[in-house]
């Protein structure tokens, strides 16, 4: 049963649904909320389980606070954490908060990946709890660009086309602001770690942005590069070089292609980034730095310590913040807006695309080049372009190949990684989808119950299965 309360005090009005299958849970938080000391109003929608919630986010047109408990009951085999995505169907503005007596890391992470905008502990007294959701709401909407933006940041928000960049831009004044001094960007290639480093330099104009691509420099002159020489140092120092370490001080410095650092080098930029001072080679004095890192990956550096490929000490300095970009196969929303952004900006534009250039191009699968050779298509275009106008005609052949369902499985240069995980060696056939669902939760489980030794039931609740499925699937494994 729902239970609307509504507190009359005179300023401003406030909708919040809370979802929680104790009831004296929702009757003790309401009245948190009523005893606030702003003057505002207050209509919180209390609800027992999830078809009472979903009922009061039908009917509210206006919604700016929803607080889930996290394990509801358990009959109804719902969490608050697959309720998330209701929030942000009907009302996306909304904040969303998880609540839980659990607040380890495990249930936080939970939250995290969910879309959460914040937890809350129920073990914790939530006493002025509407100041915190006051000041949780400033600190979101801040962050998506809702209010608050200053000059530098709207120009950001401009630069570049894409949700997942636009959120980015909106982290950066963050960043930078914060006692953060080192953030490390991943994806694969083509998926826009450069544009990103972009927008950080564009933030901080005024101050030293210096680039570095660690892959293109030989690895006998890395360290040259980085810590600069006195002249006689070596053959060939015939004068004083600054070092890029030096002339970043004061401002940033961007290390992109950071995993092909050999041992040596990492072992050098590891001594900097802790002493924030260099030596140049030949010289004795060493000089002090202020200097804040962005290192960027086209491959998993964690992956890389786990393989004793890159070294755990440097990688915890240069990873205080992390940006992970999505390759655009899993983020095609975005593919209409880029599309349309690029045809703007390209060199001879603006120009215009037909639909159906614009739908086949949605369609493809994008899996090698990501935004990269997204662009590089369009500028293909452009050759065949009839009056501004790209059309279908115009997308090169080697792009539309690749729809072809079998392209990836018959192309050569596609051997690895995609055809290894599906492929079966000795059989000569692929894995079956309910083969490989049987695989990825043997492997959940396993590596969960032997972190965790939680019950069935926490394990149910934590990946949303029914009880039931869970000890027949953990039955076959046993038997197995």
């Amino acid at each position: 049963m729902s239970i609307k309360h509504q507190y009359h005090l005179d300023k401003d009005v406030f909708y919040v649904i809370h979802v929680d299958d104790d009831i004296l849970e929702l009757r003790s938080l309401a009245r948190n909320l009523q005893t606030n000391k702003n003057n505002l109003k207050i209509l919180i929608t209390s609800c027992l389980n999830a078809i009472e919630f979903k009922s009061a986010l039908n009917k509210l047109k206006i919604l700016d606070f929803v607080i889930l408990d996290i394990h509801l009951s358990e009959k109804e085999n719902i969490t608050g954490i697959s309720l998330v995505k209701e929030v942000k169907r009907f009302h996306p503005n909304a904040i969303i908060l998880m609540s839980s007596n659990l607040d380890d890391p495990a249930t936080v992470l939970q939250s995290l990946r969910a879309g959460a905008d914040e937890f809350i502990s129920k073990k914790i007294n939530n006493q002025n709890l509407l100041e915190k959701l006051l000041l949780i709401r400033s600190t979101i909407f801040n962050k998506r660009g809702i209010i608050g933006l200053d000059k530098k940041e709207k120009n950001l928000s401009k630069k570049f086309s894409g949700e997942t960049i636009k959120k980015i831009s909106r982290r950066i004044p963050q960043i930078v602001n914060s006692a953060i001094t080192s953030v490390y960007i991943e994806g694969e290639s083509g998926t826009g770690k450069e544009v990103v480093a972009e927008l950080f330099e564009d933030y901080i104009k005024g101050l030293p942005f210096v680039k570095m691509n660690c892959g293109s420099i030989a690895a006998n002159l890395v360290e040259s590069e980085l810590f600069g020489y006195v002249k006689g140092a070596f053959t060939g120092a015939l004068t004083n070089k600054v070092g890029l370490l030096e002339a970043a001080s004061g401002g940033w410095l961007f290390l992109d292609e950071v995993a092909s650092l050999s041992d040596s080098a990492q072992m050098a930029l590891l001594r900097a980034i802790e002493n924030q001072e260099v030596t140049r080679i030949g010289d004795s004095a060493s000089r002090k730095i202020n200097v804040r890192f962005i290192a960027a990956s086209n491959v998993s550096l964690w992956d890389m310590v786990q393989e004793n490929k890159f070294r755990n000490d440097l990688w915890q300095r240069l990873c205080e913040t992390e940006i992970y970009l999505k390759p655009l196969r899993e983020r095609r929303s975005e593919i209409p807006d880029l599309i349309l952004f690029f045809c703007k900006t390209m060199r001879g534009g603006p120009y215009s695309i037909e639909e159906t250039a614009l739908n086949v191009l949605c369609q493809l699968p994008w899996i090698e080049g990501n935004v990269r050779e997204l662009r590089n298509c369009l500028r293909a275009m452009t050759e065949h372009q009839v009056n501004k106008i790209l059309t279908p005609l115009g997308i090169p052949e080697r792009i539309l190949m690749k729809n072809n369902d079998n392209y990836y499985f018959l192309n050569k240069r596609d051997n690895s990684g995609f055809i290894k995980l599906f492929y079966k060696d000795n059989a000569g056939e692929y894995y079956k989808y309910e083969e490989l669902e049987e695989q990825l939760f043997e492997k959940i489980f396993k590596q969960y119950n032997s972190e965790s030794k939680k019950s069935i039931s926490e394990f149910s609740k934590t990946f949303g299965l029914a009880r039931s499925t869970v000890q027949i699937k953990i039955k076959k494994i046993k038997k197995d």
